[in-house]
C-alpha cells in the first residue's frame, strides 16, 4: 500500500509537468495572439468571426465592432468575436471574386 501511495505522489507531478503545463502554456500563447489581433482592429479591415462570418469592419468600438457582411448589411458583434484578419489577396478573396 505504501508503494502505491508513493507511486501516486511521484506520478501526479510528472503527469502535470509533461501533459498539463505544456497545454496551459500553449493556451496562454493562443490567447495572447488573439488579443493582439483584437487590439489591432481598424475600420476597413477584412475579418472573419469565430462563427465564420466574413466582412469588412465599418466601426470599431471598445467592446463591439460593426461589420459589413454584404452591400448595405451591417451587423454588430462583440469585438472578441473576431477571430482573424483576412489579408488582401488571400485565398478567401479569390473565392469571392469567382462568385
Amino acid at each position: 500500500m505504501l508503494l502505491g501511495i508513493l507511486a501516486m505522489i511521484i506520478f501526479i507531478p510528472v503527469f502535470w509537468a509533461l501533459v498539463i503545463r505544456p497545454q496551459q502554456k500553449a493556451q496562454a500563447e493562443r490567447e495572447a495572439q488573439h488579443q493582439a489581433v483584437v487590439d489591432s482592429l481598424v475600420p476597413g479591415d477584412r475579418v472573419e468571426s469565430f462563427s465564420g462570418i466574413h466582412g469588412t469592419l465599418v466601426q470599431v468600438g471598445e467592446a463591439t465592432v460593426e461589420i459589413e457582411i454584404a452591400d448595405g448589411v451591417v451587423a454588430t458583434m462583440a469585438r472578441q468575436a473576431v477571430s482573424t484578419k483576412i489579408e488582401p489577396g488571400g485565398h478567401d478573396d479569390e473565392q469571392e471574386d469567382q462568385s
